[in-house]
């Protein structure tokens, strides 16, 4: 096994990956924006769509109320009181449509409905005097091709669920709306109006229902509008935050790069003009304490070198001081100057 020392590399030198703070500040601001952004646009989307839908909801009142003020109560009346029931084992309800021209107008006056919304169905309904129970008269799909809708007198309650057979009660003596539902031909929203003779009584009613295919076909308008309005929104927002984060992120950087220079020597480096004076901010105030670093930084720099030349010569001399002193000192030197002292009594005496 080797005995070699192993080298322990400081933690402060290990290479570590730098992650710039401008990619620091666009996930932080835009992550965190993304998530309110995304939270206020559903929320925009759900009240947009709640909003059309309640206006679709007041027209859909609005029309059937239309619908029952220009329904003659007379001729309805009359349409309940004197028109029979056909009997058709080919259609589904068992009841066919009747050839009166009673019930012909009644249709024609619940088309024009149609016409302003062609995906409504309209229809009216009637409270039989006899058992109480409600039942169709009058439909606007008796005028359409293929001809479509409840055939007259089959009784509500054979083709409508409980609640909306109690809405459409109420709806003899009211306005009534029926949110969104389904039932066995599809899924709708309803209202119901009642038809009142000069009297201020209750003769019948109106119904119309709006199918969710046109629902939805107002709803995806409203999205195809607000769709591309967010989409530029948060584009520019998003470029915006980049433009910020830039702007934040680059006194930073030149604060970097004048640190690398004045480490490299450079003191007289003129910092406070790397950042910009017209709205002084921490940024600057942190130029200034780079300046007067570097400054005191050269300073005593300067310092240390005038002490280190007068530290050299003065240990120069010390060094020469004690070069004579070792050889002044030394038995050899003594030797010789005995010998010189010797010479020259010598040479004294010759004299």
């Amino acid at each position: 096994m080797s005995n070699a020392p192993v080298t322990v590399v400081p933690t402060s030198q290990k290479s570590r990956r730098i992650f710039p703070m401008r990619l620091k500040l666009l996930v932080l601001f835009g992550g965190s924006f993304t998530v309110v952004f995304v939270f206020i646009a559903i929320w925009i989307l759900n009240f947009t769509t709640g909003q059309a839908s309640t206006r679709l909801e007041t027209q859909l009142a609005t029309s059937t109320e239309g619908a029952a003020s220009t329904l003659k109560p007379d001729l309805f009346k009359e349409l309940i009181t004197t028109v029979k029931e056909v009997k058709d084992p080919k259609n589904e309800f068992g009841y066919g449509y009747p050839t009166s021209p009673l019930y012909a107008e009644a249709s024609g006056e619940l088309l024009k409905i149609n016409k302003m919304v062609p995906e409504a169905l309209s229809y009216s309904y009637y409270k039989d005097t006899t058992d109480g129970k409600l039942y169709f008269a009058a439909s606007s799909g008796f005028l359409l091709k293929p001809q479509f809708g409840v055939p007259f007198r089959v009784p509500v309650a054979k083709i409508v669920n409980a609640l909306t057979l109690s809405l459409m009660e109420k709806g003899l003596s009211v306005t009534t709306a029926q949110p969104q539902y389904t039932d066995a031909y599809g899924t709708w929203i309803s209202s119901y109006s009642p038809v009142v003779d000069a009297n201020g009584k209750s003769v019948g009613a109106i119904g119309v229902d709006y199918p969710k295919t046109y629902v939805d076909k107002l709803d995806a308008q409203v999205k195809r509008k607000l769709y591309p309005i967010l989409g530029i929104s948060y584009i520019f927002l998003i470029g915006l935050i980049v433009l910020i984060s830039s702007q934040l992120v680059r006194p930073l950087r030149r604060l970097t790069d004048a640190s690398a220079r004045i480490a490299e020597g450079e003191y007289d480096l003129n910092v406070r003009s790397l950042i910009s004076s017209v709205f002084p901010d921490e940024m600057y105030t942190l130029a200034e304490s780079f300046s007067q670093m570097a400054s005191k930084v050269d300073n005593r720099e300067k310092t240390l070198t005038q002490e280190v030349k007068r530290l050299k010569v003065e240990i120069d001399q010390a060094r020469r001081v004690d070069s004579v002193r070792e050889i002044t000192e030394s038995d050899s030197f003594n030797d010789l100057a005995q010998k010189a002292a010797e010479m020259r009594k010598r040479m004294r005496g010759e004299e």
